[in-house]
């Protein structure tokens, strides 16, 4: 058997679903009405230009005060008029297309269309087998092929910093383990001008072409987290000023935790979170009308009992839906997460994972972020919990599927042949498609009790440590012209004798 036999082989063992670009068939859910969106975008105005945004650069400061904002020079604090807010709704993309260096894992964020990412950011990782550790480059290979190769999982998070890699030049190591490993959208973390530079210009050697020509057609993306309320520290404004000079998309997401940084409202809390992407997005549009830019779903509470983030409860879900209403007024890509609280692949974690990725699927979401591997409020990568939350997403793909109603599929003829009190386990069309008529899970089983006992009475998170150890060894790396690679390389060793990019 080939090499891409034995492939398919065990990844119909793991029961993986087609990797394929999802269509969500349900109308958004509403719930507030037109009105209360219309209230809470004036509220946003208000916000914006009465009380206020800092920001401290000065290439910001005055982009916006040359477009009407008033600066306060001494302070850093920008007043943004209405009108130049309107104005730069005007030029927001409204649909978005991402696409890596393999042209058949493209992305389309807008309408109808949903896609989804891996986790992206915790310093630490951990499975059932080695534990609890910091993150290494050993590791983030790992998970690389992870996301590679389950197909629930499209595009590429950044699961766990390798911390074994000096900070100037971890981000060259990195881009270029998750541009060999993976041929899924990549990512690129908007830390400081050069870092991005940098990744922008090997995610552009990777599909072949020149940086100018990358910029003409979305190829990686990069998130905003402001500091609510109302601050863009120097990182996240120039990392939207130089995503939006290079025509690559930026995810517009305040850290909003009702409660602490934003009052004990979730009306309050939304148009923080809605006033803050408008300061970003009118930035980004003075920078390079157009400019791609999703907006960021990440409204949870405060556990009023340690002040920490409420992840996956039901504020949140009720968030994530009136942000989705947000997002369609102003015509814009919705993001979303899978958040969870929880420590370990764990009931709660399960049950928190569900509530957000199923409130997204409502909301409307284009975008699911961190949709695999999320654990401990963001903070760890888990390897049980990243197949486990494919199974979650497997769930939801297999849920958005159009169902066939024809008169094959009606089957009269079938009901009719077994009649009264008889049984379909039999019938022709049962045995031709044993294996394909229905949802197959990877983790979830249908065993009794004695049966499970006698298989070893493993639960969920024992039963996916051998599915991601059988997808690592089962792994390939997607095909990589000789000449790109070398590229690569030697763009990582130039880039790195010179010193790297040191944080800002």
């Amino acid at each position: 058997m080939t090499a891409r036999g034995r492939q398919r082989r065990n990844s119909d063992a793991i029961h993986q679903k087609p990797w394929k670009q999802l269509r969500n068939p349900f109308t958004p859910a509403k719930l507030i009405s037109d009105d209360e969106v219309e209230a809470i975008h004036q509220a946003s105005l208000q916000v914006l230009e009465t009380v206020g945004v800092k920001c401290a650069v000065p290439e910001a400061q005055s982009l916006l005060a040359k477009a009407g904002a008033k600066l306060d020079a001494s302070t850093g604090l920008i007043k943004l008029g209405r009108e130049v807010v309107e104005a730069a709704l005007q030029t927001v993309a409204p649909a978005l297309e991402i696409t890596p260096r393999n042209p058949a894992h493209v992305v389309r964020l807008h309408g109808p269309y949903l896609a989804t990412a891996a986790v992206l950011g915790p310093p630490a990782c951990k499975d059932l087998i080695r534990g609890r550790r910091t993150g290494t480059i050993d590791d983030f290979r790992e998970l690389m092929k992870l996301t590679q190769f389950f197909n629930a999982v499209q595009m590429n998070g950044f699961p766990v910093e390798p911390q074994d890699i000096a900070v100037p030049i971890r981000h060259l190591h990195a881009a270029r383990a998750m541009l060999e490993l993976t041929d899924k959208v990549p990512y690129v973390f908007a830390q400081s001008p050069q870092r991005i530079r940098d990744v922008v210009t090997m995610c552009a050697l990777a599909r072949g072409e020149t940086v100018e020509q990358f910029s003409q057609h979305p190829g990686v993306y990069s998130i905003i987290n402001t500091n609510t309320p109302l601050v863009f520290d120097v990182p996240m404004t120039t990392g939207i000023m130089e995503m939006a000079r290079v025509g690559q998309p930026t995810l517009l997401t305040p850290f909003i935790i009702a409660g602490a940084s934003t009052p004990a409202t979730l009306a309050g809390a939304i148009v923080l979170n809605n006033a803050e992407i408008l300061f970003g997005l009118t930035l980004a549009q003075l920078v390079r009308p157009g400019a791609p830019m999703i907006y960021g779903a990440a409204v949870t509470a405060a556990d009023m009992r340690t002040g920490a983030p409420a992840y996956g409860l039901p504020d949140m879900q009720r968030g994530t839906i009136i942000s989705g209403q947000m997002a369609r007024r102003y015509n814009m890509p919705l993001r979303a997460s899978n958040f969870s609280s929880s420590n370990v692949p764990d009931f709660a974690s399960g049950m928190e994972s569900s509530n957000s990725v199923f409130a997204g699927m409502m909301a409307g979401n284009n975008f699911l972020m961190h949709a695999a591997g999320w654990l401990e409020g963001g903070l760890c990568s888990g390897y049980e919990k990243f197949v486990l939350d494919c199974e979650l997403l497997q769930s939801m793909m297999h849920t958005l599927e159009p169902v066939e109603v024809s008169a094959n599929s009606l089957a009269i003829d079938e009901i009719a042949e077994i009649g009264p009190g008889g049984h379909f386990f039999g019938s022709q069309r049962t045995l031709d498609t044993v294996e394909t008529a229905f949802y197959r899970p990877m983790i979830s089983l249908t065993q009794n009790h004695g049966a499970w006992s006698e298989a070893g009475g493993k639960d969920a998170a024992q039963r996916a440590v051998p599915i991601w150890q059988n997808a690592l060894k089962e792994y390939q790396a997607p095909p990589l012209d000789p000449a790109i690679k070398e590229a690569l390389d030697e763009f990582v060793a130039k880039r790195s004798e010179q010193g790297g990019a040191p944080l800002m």
